[in-house]
């Protein structure tokens, strides 16, 4: 019985230090981008698109309510803060340039689902730039947000459209 209880423990032994050599070459293989997504569940999932609306309001019946469709186009203007203008500091929209901050604020007619950045890289010090108006039927991004750029382009987001 001893000798059955010792190879028992020989090999629960070599069994937990070769799945801890194991978890540590798997976890050394996710920090490289292309096995990461074979390795990891989560990973695959990230970016996949979330379908609109995420939420809806609800009616006092708690039926949802039917809403009139719009245009798929929504404005949002943007605003620098400190100066009267810059204008190497340009708008990305689907990674081209769509505008420039030649004057202090810049208005966008914009489509569901465009990405918008804001490329200050130009610039070797920290720009403030505001999301001073949006249209009625812009849920993302929203007024009044601030977006800091220190010599590198910054994401404002994808444009959701209500």
């Amino acid at each position: 019985m001893k000798k059955f209880i010792e190879k028992v423990e020989k090999h629960l032994i070599r069994t937990i230090a070769l799945a801890f050599i194991a978890l540590i070459i798997v976890q050394g293989l996710m920090t490289h981008d292309n096995m990461r997504l074979y390795l990891s569940w989560g990973e695959r999932l990230e970016g996949q698109a979330i379908d609109y609306p995420v939420n809806s309001e609800e009616s006092d019946n708690g039926i949802e309510e039917m809403e009139e469709i719009n245009s798929p186009y929504a404005i949002l203007v943007l605003s620098v803060e400190n100066f009267s203008s810059l204008p190497r500091a340009v708008i990305l929209v689907n990674g081209k340039e769509q505008a420039s901050f030649a004057n202090d604020e810049v208005q966008l007619k914009l489509m569901a689902g465009d990405v918008v950045e804001i490329d200050a890289s130009a610039y070797n010090f920290p720009v403030v730039f505001n999301v001073e108006k949006v249209s009625d039927n812009l849920a993302f991004p929203v007024a009044d947000e601030s977006y800091v750029c220190n010599h590198d382009i910054v994401m404002i987001g994808k444009i959701v459209v209500k």
